[in-house]
Order: C-alpha cells, then structure tokens, then sequence
C-alpha cells in the first residue's frame, strides 16, 4: 500500500490535485484468494491517502495481469521498430 501510495503522489493521481478516478489492477492469487489482504491493503491506502482523497483510488483484480502487461509493452514499442 506504501508503494502504491508513493506512484500516486508522484503522479500526482492521489486524489489530493487532479479528481479523476485511479484504478489500480493488481493480478495474483494473495490478492484474489486471501479477502483479509485486499481489505488491508484498501485500508492502509485510505490511512496512507486521507478519507476524501482514497475516494479517487479504486484497486481492483486483474485476471492475466502479466499477459496484458506484456501485450501493452510490445504495442507501445513496436512503434519504434523501424526507428533508427
């Protein structure tokens, strides 16, 4: 949750400035099996990011996480193929 907290504030996508909504996908089985994890980690995160501005942050499971992790990264270099 502290790391998590620390990408917001340097985005500045905390909910403190910019009020769009930041949805953190999290894939593995401690988040999807384990319910006491995922309510500790979104308690942590509104003690770490205040009542008012947690309201902006939504984490959410993400089935194949590393697979779609992988297909952005190749789409996004792939521009660049025939880049010298």
């Amino acid at each position: 949750a502290a790391g998590l907290a620390g990408i917001l504030k340097k985005l500045g996508r905390d909910g403190s400035v910019d009020k769009r909504r930041s949805v953190i996908a999290i894939d593995g089985g401690l988040f999807e099996h384990y319910a006491k994890f995922s309510k500790c980690l979104e308690a942590t995160l509104i003690e770490l990011l205040g009542e008012e501005s947690s309201k902006f942050v939504v984490v959410k499971h993400a089935d194949d996480g590393s697979g779609i992790g992988a297909a952005l990264i190749a789409a996004s270099q792939s521009q660049y193929r025939n880049v010298e």
